[in-house]
């Protein structure tokens, strides 16, 4: 948390640094509160680093900075809110006359000072700020911080290894384990799915245990596309079983990837039709990452069950950390449990990791004995292996580097939660400050979710997380924003090089397509537990988390009452019918995503007073009308699913193409229904060439 504090501070302080300069505090009638304010922040950022590595393991040291951060989100709030408040008056036809009459008299704050109640506000507010700040400092004193202390070797990607626009593909090993005893795995589970029973058993279970990181779902993966099991099953299914799954989602789901008919869903009939589905033709359901054998038992066991009937031979393929849970499934069942590779296949995983192009793998054979080493710490589990090689890969080939990673101190269990990954905690350590919260932000995003590239790096855009090529914020002028998207990208690219996010393929997605693997998100989570809300159904009630603070980020299913959360800045909603029509009153508003959500046929006129807006998804949705003054949202970089449509009341008529024309800062564009435009016209007007769209 305090890493993402860090990273906040070169945003602030740019705030600050402008408004001081503005003589802002003058006008506020606090002259010097802003530098005051600047130096507070510069004070306590001496600390953060150390106050990163501490509070993992010390309560006291985490809860100050839970004090620090409150204060420092207060204050980013403050100085946004009058940026904001001075925008919607520039906005304004007085605003606008003046700035005619007056060039330059509407930088922000000198704009919305005139008004003296919002300045005596705003003013007040920075003093109790400081006030904060420096009970906070004096607070560090007993905690013997090391200042200015670099826990990290990176400032920020090492992006000259990258070219601009470069797309890494086949130098990353997309599989968790490799040598021959996958292959073996393999071979022997695919032998018993495809073996007839003597006793002629219509349906068996093969159930493959071991725990997290293992490599249970690459096994899976790999059986489910081998081309024996191609040629023996008709019909294949992959069902991933979240711990909070959703029976009818679940029907939903394998009657859709049976290739089945859907229909006109009735929740009632959704048992009838799966069974009418996987009745058709021999088939293997994979159960992937169960937990418990609640879905079996409350929803799945029935159908699948009496499909196999009509299907004998049909199997389940389940993956799973209990051994007792095939048992409780009450199906003949073969179970086979995952063993840590042995000394050769692990050396081989972890070269491929580090190795650049490929055919160089033997270039760290010097470094053997210390990788064992590392390799033992590990436990000869996949995904840790891969995540040490991720960060040995940043690292110089030397034995020095690769001692240094053997003895450091975060391997050490002595004050660490046992429920804290060393492996990860020791990679998440080298991370910078940038890419720490770029990283936490990954968890926002639902279980077994894929994360599309081009989603998360506007959602840190949105978030400030990403700073330009220059170093400045990224919220200062226009001119600043140019380039963000690329620095964004070279964050993913890195997140992707120390396999904390892999990237998969989907030839229905253009870009990257990335998943965060389990023990990886639970970690990321625990890191995060206090940054942000996720809200998988409704059951919680919203209402219950008031307790976490102001949030800035909230992901929902089934989201109601979202006005009352004035600071977030990003949402992500499921399964909504309808927006508040009180939007507007989320003036921090920048990143929304509706995606999918089909009951929704309509967007608020007030949306388009979100002067902040950057992205907006509503791919999937129903929408029928965009709201006339969707130009406004000048800010706008990425717009999914834009319908274009005409209205030809009043004089000359109207279509929605033409409220694209001034958003001039579009990076993503995604338009429907441009049959319905008749006239070459229209298109003109939204000035698609002029806009600099790479996607």
């Amino acid at each position: 948390m305090a890493a993402v504090l860090e990273a906040l501070l070169p945003y602030m302080m740019k705030m600050i640094t402008n408004m001081a300069e503005e003589e802002v505090g003058l006008l506020l009638g606090v002259h010097g509160e802003m530098e005051r304010l600047g130096r507070n922040l510069g004070n306590v950022k001496a600390f953060l680093a150390d106050a990163e590595r501490r509070r993992i393991r010390d309560e006291l040291v985490q809860e100050w900075v839970r004090m620090l951060k409150g204060v420092m989100y207060d204050a980013t709030d403050v100085l946004e809110l009058g940026q904001l408040k001075a925008e919607e008056r520039r906005e304004s036809k007085l605003g606008r006359s003046m700035e005619k009459k007056m060039p330059g008299c509407c930088q922000p704050f000198l704009f919305c000072l005139r008004n003296p109640v919002f300045a005596h506000k705003i003013g007040s507010r920075i003093k109790e700020l400081n006030q904060r700040l420096e009970d906070i400092h004096k607070e560090a004193a007993k905690f013997n911080f090391i200042a200015n202390l670099s826990s990290y070797p990176e400032q920020r990607p090492e992006a000259a290894e990258y070219s601009r626009g470069h797309r890494m593909t086949s130098e990353f090993i997309p599989s968790a384990v490799v040598g021959e005893q996958i292959e073996r795995d393999t071979r022997l589970l695919v032998q018993e799915l495809i073996t007839t029973d003597e006793n002629h058993v219509t349906l068996k279970v093969v159930s493959i245990v071991g725990m997290g990181g293992m490599g249970k779902t690459t096994l899976a993966q790999k059986i489910f596309k081998d081309t024996t099991i191609d040629e023996h099953f008709q019909t294949k299914i992959w069902l991933t079983i979240t711990q909070q799954f959703n029976e009818l989602e679940l029907l939903r789901s394998a009657i859709k990837h049976a290739g089945g008919d859907l229909g006109v869903e009735q929740d009632n009939t959704l048992l009838t039709r799966t069974l009418n589905t996987l009745s058709t033709s021999k088939f293997l359901l994979v159960l992937d990452d169960m937990w418990s054998a609640r879905a079996w038992e409350s929803i799945l066991g029935v159908p699948v069950t009496n499909a196999s009937y009509k299907q004998p031979g049909s199997r389940v393929l389940v993956t799973t950390r209990f051994q007792d849970l095939a048992p409780q499934m009450h199906q003949p069942f073969y179970l086979h449990r995952v063993n840590p590779l042995d000394e050769d296949d692990a050396w081989s995983l972890l070269k491929n990791q580090l190795s650049q192009p490929p055919n160089q793998v033997d270039r760290v054979d010097h470094l053997k004995d210390t990788g064992i080493k590392i390799i033992k710490k590990c436990g000869g589990l996949p995904l840790a292996i891969k995540i040490m090689g991720g960060l040995l890969r940043t690292k110089p080939q030397t034995e020095h580097a690769w001692e240094a990673i053997l003895n450091h101190h975060a391997w050490s269990s002595d004050g660490l939660p046992p429920e804290l990954d060393r492996r990860l905690y020791l990679s998440y350590e080298h991370l910078s400050p940038q890419l720490k919260q770029c990283f936490i932000n990954c968890s926002l995003f639902p279980k077994r979710k894929t994360i599309l590239m081009v989603d998360v790096t506007c959602m840190w855009i949105s978030e400030g997380f990403i700073q330009p090529l220059g170093g400045s914020s990224s919220h200062d002028d226009d001119d600043d924003d140019d380039g963000l998207e690329e620095v964004a990208e070279e964050y993913f690219q890195e997140l992707i090089k120390r396999n904390l996010i892999e990237p998969t393929k989907d030839s229905q997605v253009t870009g990257y397509v990335c998943t965060m693997h389990d023990v990886v998100r639970f970690f990321a989570e625990f890191i995060a537990r206090e940054e942000s809300l996720v809200v998988v159904e409704n059951k919680l009630g919203i209402a219950t988390c008031g307790d976490k603070g102001p949030l800035r980020r909230l992901n929902l299913k089934l989201g109601d009452a979202l006005s009352n959360f004035s600071c977030l800045r990003v949402i992500s909603i499921q399964d909504i019918s309808r927006l508040p029509d009180d939007i507007n009153k989320m003036k921090f508003l920048q990143y929304i995503s509706l995606e999918n959500c089909e009951k929704l046929d309509h967007l608020p006129s007030t949306i388009v007073k979100l002067q902040q807006l950057r992205f907006l998804n509503i791919s999937g949705c129903n929408v029928t009308v965009v709201p006339k003054g969707f130009g406004g949202l000048t800010n706008l970089r990425s717009l999914y699913s834009f319908l274009v449509h005409m209205d030809m009341d009043g004089n000359g008529g109207w279509c929605s193409l033409e409220e694209i024309g001034p958003l001039s800062h579009l990076r993503s564009l995604d338009i429907k229904g441009l049959e319905n435009v008749s006239a070459g016209s229209w298109a003109e007007k939204a000035m698609i060439s002029s806009k600099a769209i790479w996607h």
